[in-house]
């Protein structure tokens, strides 16, 4: 019964060890090796080599018939679990809600940085577990909501009183909170036992998981708090590039505004090149803004381009994290973090949004937008550069040549998507000066975690395709050139052009939704084409269009399953003090 699944391995012993399965056969007195032995025992169970082959090669054997296991119910125990959910109704004091973060999970994987340095979806927080409280809450403990509050990283701190024991976490205040509910992530806490990234990472609330009469319960009723003169460090990304003063970033809609006029998106558009160039259509708003001729996908081979579902995309991370480990992106640690030094190439923007009918008391919607360099046709940060580190291919790639970059940030400053991530330090220990690392240790701006980096059995996580870069050194997303060189190449020894419709970015791979598509723009039977002009063309927006630097990563706007009108979006501290705001097109 089930499956059973074969995993080869992907990496040779390391130093003189062997595998663990070798050990239990040589300590019970068989001297084969286990390869052999592994081999003998499934060619046994499937009766050929080729049965075997074919269940390497597919890495499932599945069973001849399937059977499922009659399940058991114990009444007594769901009453139980029911009777006191029910009975938790907290009067002047709060229930407490233990949850697992989606990077941190049990904790289990705590002492993976990758994970630790990925912000939350929600809170955006990285490295520290926290309380999260009402609006409600936050007012009664004095905490100051104004237009600062996400700006600065230390937090305050609160003392939660959990069965008789003290417990202080720093705490964030998040819209759409129950007013008598706090919540704190499990799987923190961790010993340096655990490891490096682990040690030192918040705090262990497991102790008030109750496991009495057999079941797990992850909430505590009638938990007392109180405020504290404390502050802790939170290293939080979401306000780090923030776009100010700028028209709506994100587009969404209602399923009954998109069924009244499914081309308002289009019509919009048409209207910010009309703006622009008193015309609308599309080559003459493209050469509008350069004083060069800019002709739409001219020169011959592939124009590569994305498209980002708004739809699909639940903000998981799981691109963020895929995209580091792909393109040897650096940790940092939470103090260079907290100096807007993180280094993602990708990151998830998270927006709130209200209802235009917004009432006091009614949910809140939140809106995720992976952003990441849009490889813009006219593209600011190519036009600053004094040695040309970064340009454009021929492709639509806007490349960085690392050897060329002077670290003078003028192509950050101008980005427009502030998407660009400049090594403050040598995090990876690419430098040839070897002791540059040594007063940023002594100073405490970076974590040991950081330093790990530096040890050779560490970096053998690096992707030998991948150029690690240096101190002073300007990086961004590449779209995985290296991916695109090694399908290239093999389309090209197949003689079979339409391989390249096989490329997948590590974000497209990753992705559990499959918002994300990447292919040639030029191919009209890449998917990629086929969202833009034929399957999803009414949806397809581009971010800050109306600046005109053409970008080559189009998104597809959500559309909200209501008959109520969306589409405000607000900062934390509008919604704190209820402010009143203008209705936005979309």
């Amino acid at each position: 019964t089930g499956y059973t699944s074969l995993l080869q391995p992907t990496i040779a012993p390391l130093f003189r060890t062997r595998y663990f399965e070798t050990s239990l056969m040589k300590w019970s007195g068989n001297n084969s090796d286990y390869e052999t032995f592994f081999k003998n025992y499934w060619l046994t169970k499937l009766g050929s080599q080729e049965a075997f082959d074919k269940a390497l090669q597919d890495g499932v054997i599945e069973p001849a018939t399937e059977t499922i296991a009659a399940g058991t119910y114990n009444g007594a125990s769901l009453a139980d679990a029911a009777g006191k959910a029910a009975s938790a109704k907290p009067g002047a004091k709060v229930e407490l809600v233990l949850y697992q973060k989606v990077s941190m999970g049990t904790g289990a994987d705590a002492n993976n940085p990758w994970l630790q340095e990925m912000p939350d979806p929600i809170t955006k927080a990285t490295w520290d577990n926290y309380v999260m409280i009402s609006y409600a809450i936050a007012k009664e403990l004095g905490i100051k909501l104004d237009d600062t509050y996400e700006v600065e990283p230390p937090k305050p701190v609160i003392a939660l009183t959990i069965n008789g024991k003290e417990l202080k976490l720093p705490v964030l205040a998040i819209p759409g909170m129950h007013p008598n509910v706090i919540a704190v992530a499990v799987g923190y806490g961790a010993s340096e036992k655990i490891g490096t990234a682990a040690n030192g990472s918040g705090q262990n609330v497991y102790p008030f998981v109750n496991g009495a009469g057999g079941n797990r319960e992850y909430y505590v009723t009638n938990v007392d708090y109180k405020g504290t003169d404390e502050t802790q460090l939170l290293a939080y990304t979401q306000t780090h590039n923030q776009y100010e003063g700028r028209v709506e970033v994100v587009r969404e809609m209602s399923i009954g505004d998109f069924k009244k006029n499914p081309e308002a998106i289009e019509e919009y558009r048409k209207e910010l090149a009309e703006d622009f160039t008193k015309k609308n259509t599309e080559e003459e708003y493209r050469n509008e803004g350069t004083l060069y001729p800019v002709k739409e996908y001219a020169e011959p081979g592939a124009h590569w381009g994305m498209s980002i579902d708004l739809n699909s995309c639940i903000g998981c991370g799981a691109c963020t994290v895929a995209c580091t480990a792909e393109n040897n992106v650096p940790v940092v640690g939470r103090k260079e973090i907290a100096r807007s030094h993180e280094m993602h190439w990708l990151r998830i923007d998270r927006y709130f949004a209200t209802y235009r009918d917004h009432t006091e008391g009614d949910d809140l919607n939140v809106i995720f937008m992976p952003m990441l360099c849009q490889h813009c046709d006219n593209a600011p940060c190519e036009n600053v550069c004094p040695v040309a580190a970064t340009n454009h291919s021929s492709e639509g790639l806007n490349q960085m040549a690392y050897n060329r970059c002077i670290g003078t940030r003028y192509c950050a400053n101008n980005c427009p998507f502030k998407v660009r991530r400049f090594n403050w330090a040598d995090y990876t220990g690419a430098d040839s000066f070897p002791d540059n690392q040594e007063p940023l240790v002594k100073e405490g701006k970076m974590a040991e975690v950081v330093m790990m980096m530096n040890d050779d059995l560490t970096r053998m996580v690096l992707n030998p395709d991948v150029t690690v870069r240096s101190r002073g050194v300007m990086e961004k997303c590449s779209f995985c050139v290296q991916r695109l060189q090694d399908t290239k190449l093999k389309a090209k020894k197949a003689q079979d052009p339409s391989l390249i419709r096989d490329i997948k970015t590590a974000c497209m791979q990753a992705c559990p939704t499959q918002a994300i598509v990447f292919g040639n723009v030029k191919d009209k039977e890449s998917m990629v084409y086929k969202l833009r002009h034929e399957e999803q063309e009414e949806r397809v927006f581009y971010a800050l269009e109306h600046i005109h630097v053409l970008p080559n990563v189009s998104y597809l706007a959500k559309v909200r399953n209501t008959d109520r009108p969306v589409g405000v979006k607000k900062e934390i501290h509008e919604m704190a003090e209820g402010e009143k705001k203008e209705p936005v097109k979309g």
